[in-house]
């Protein structure tokens, strides 16, 4: 399984794109709208999903405009990836950036399907936050939480 990490407008601009078939998961702020995904030859699925780039702070509340990634994401990403892992070569992971929640899920996703993560961790800055919630959530066994580890 190939994992990509890409910025809005990289997927906007149809700059980056998997090798088919892929499918994409589309993390935007709330107050954005959806990204353009283009259609393409071997594109399976998008799942779009919000939150912000944040992390609790233990003791402080966070502004309430500020939604923060919750377990129920986690699964929702789960639960989407469980569903096309099979038919696909290429999971396509994209925020705002690129630079943070995108390689975060990336990297759970990648440690928990293929047994190795450490390129996101020396490209990228993954939220740890989301990273730690996406691995939680696997573990609990949810519904199709982690898919299938590798």
């Amino acid at each position: 399984m190939e994992f990509i990490v890409a910025s809005r407008d990289e997927i906007e601009q149809g700059i980056i794109v998997g090798t088919p078939p892929y499918v994409v998961v589309s993390i935007t702020d709330p107050d954005k709208p959806q990204a353009r995904i283009r259609e393409r030859v071997g594109l399976r699925g998008v799942l779009h999903i919000e939150f912000h780039d944040a992390v609790p702070v233990d003791g402080e509340a966070l502004p309430p405009h500020i939604v923060l990634m919750t377990r129920e994401h986690a699964e929702e990403i789960w639960d989407f990836v469980a569903r096309h892992q099979d038919q696909v070569g290429t999971i396509v992971v994209h925020c705002e950036q690129g630079m943070s929640r995108s390689p975060a899920v990336a990297a759970a996703l990648a440690e928990r399907l293929e047994g190795e993560n450490d390129r996101f961790f020396l490209e990228y800055q993954p939220n740890e936050y989301i990273y730690d919630l996406m691995l939680s959530v696997a573990s609990d066994g949810g519904p199709n939480a982690g898919a299938r580890p590798a």
